[in-house]
């Protein structure tokens, strides 16, 4: 089935964009496919759904993370003109239609919850592997080298024409809007391995230099050596280990400097996190250790 295609003035209009901002945005790291005919662009309507639903992801995410959620998603429910009902649910005011009861007298105030302490949040994945890392017959590992921050798009363009692909990812916790959290971030950066056949008689090389978001098919001497599966192998298996034990921002013991606040520029020792994910730290005061909660964003490592 011919995939339905969008012009860019389309895609911008169906994301609330300008032409110009989607532009900008298929470049980052979380940026949208495109699909070439000739000289011309157009987006896939599967590419412009599967960015939206991880948007709303996203927003949700970062929704659940605040201190206080419900009083954010009230506020960003009026802000959209989104009726609540008196139970404090939101609901489209076309969809949820309570009963006029003349002889009830409107709910009370439902007192906000005391907010609870953060789950950890889940880890995102820029790109799936796939289940089954092992070799088709006539077939070896071979390393592409994609353009600056495109693996994805790479990926993506490869995995079209047939070619399986594997990017093994490192998942690190770092600060995103003052709060911690775990991003995946690929273990070589602006490098993908490929399976290509070896036979001669198989599927041809040819198209992935022009593959959108590759470089190059990395050479030594004009040839392309093959990649030991074992070693692809052992990657995935430490991707796996790693991927239930992310590095963490912070080490007990870690010499941090406070970035932000009233102790900004002092240095500290790093403890641990507390319940409501705060960075617990230790502060020299009047040569005594003087315990201290602060948020991670305001800290930074020494050195």
């Amino acid at each position: 089935m011919t995939p339905r295609l969008l012009t860019t003035q389309e895609a911008a209009e169906r994301l609330g964009l300008t032409p110009g901002s989607l532009q900008k945005l298929r470049w980052q790291d979380d940026g949208l496919p495109i699909f070439q005919q000739g000289l011309a662009v157009h987006y896939r309507l599967e590419d412009l759904e599967a960015f939206e639903q991880r948007e709303v992801r996203n927003l949700l995410r970062q929704v659940l993370q605040h201190e206080r959620p419900l009083p954010l998603i009230r506020a960003i429910a009026r802000s959209l003109d989104v009726a609540v009902n008196t139970q404090g649910v939101e609901s489209d005011p076309t969809v949820f239609k309570p009963a006029v009861r003349e002889d009830l007298k409107p709910a009370p105030k439902v007192k906000a919850p005391m907010p609870m302490a953060e789950p950890k949040p889940q880890m995102p994945s820029l790109v799936s592997p796939p289940q089954d890392l092992s070799l088709q017959p006539n077939h070896a590992w071979y390393l592409v080298h994609t353009k600056g921050r495109q693996e994805d798009t790479a990926i993506t363009n490869l995995q079209r024409q047939n070619f399986r692909c594997y990017m093994p990812m490192l998942y690190v916790e770092k600060v995103r809007r003052g709060k911690p959290a775990v991003v995946a971030e690929p273990m070589f950066p602006s490098y993908v391995f490929v399976q290509l056949d070896t036979s001669g008689q198989g599927q041809s090389w040819s198209p992935i230099r022009s593959t959108l978001g590759v470089r190059e098919l990395v050479k030594f001497g004009g040839h392309p050596p093959k990649v030991d599966a074992e070693l692809v192998n052992a990657l995935h298996e430490r991707e796996q280990l790693q991927q239930s034990n992310p590095q963490a921002l912070f080490a007990a013991g870690d010499k941090v400097i406070i970035t932000d606040g009233p102790f900004a520029g002092i240095e500290a020792i790093y403890q641990t996190t507390d319940a409501e994910r705060r960075s617990m730290i230790l502060l020299s005061m009047l040569n005594k250790p003087v315990p201290m909660r602060i948020e991670p964003g305001q800290l930074r490592k020494c050195g």
